[in-house]
């Protein structure tokens, strides 16, 4: 009869975690795109730099997986959703960010119960940048919510500059 690993609750919960990372990579990768091509350079590379981001939690989770003995599920927890709206957008992912780090806290106190003091840091560390990017989404929400169609106007503008620059116009 094969023991179980003395870290299987912290494995069980980075490998959720590694859903959950996997998932928003994708997420904000879809919003990176359509920002694109909306002409929103900003809210794209602010989506792109925080898929980025994701992707690096994803890489840092696996390694302690690893670590631990366990075995990696490289499975997104949930499909790509297909939203547009600018505004939809951002409450998605105000969503994503709240969701993430209620759920990293509660696996850092698992963590720390079953004497997992580097995962139950890992959880706290990660838990510090998606606050950081709940905090960026929340802004960018009021702005648009405050300013409407004239912020996205200043971001189309700002992409639409930066594009006449690239092909040598001032």
């Amino acid at each position: 009869m094969a023991t179980e690993n003395k870290y299987q609750k912290s494995i069980d919960r980075l490998n959720q975690a590694i859903g959950k990372e996997i998932a928003t990579t994708l997420q904000y990768l879809y919003f990176h795109v359509h920002f694109e091509d909306d002409g929103y350079e900003y809210f794209s590379k602010m989506m792109k730099q925080t898929s980025i981001t994701e992707m690096f939690h994803t890489d840092k989770i696996a390694d302690r997986i690893l670590f631990l003995q366990g075995d990696v599920d490289m499975n997104a927890s949930f499909r790509t959703r297909q939203v547009t709206d600018v505004k939809d957008m951002l409450r998605l992912a105000l969503q994503l960010e709240q969701s993430t780090i209620d759920s990293y806290n509660e696996a850092s106190r698992i963590a720390s119960e079953h004497k997992d003091a580097v995962t139950h840091k890992m959880f706290q560390d990660i838990i510090a940048e998606e606050e950081q990017h709940l905090d960026t989404f929340r802004t960018e929400l009021q702005n648009v919510l405050d300013y409407g169609e004239e912020y996205l106007a200043l971001q189309s503008a700002a992409g639409s500059k930066h594009a006449a620059k690239s092909f040598g116009h001032p």
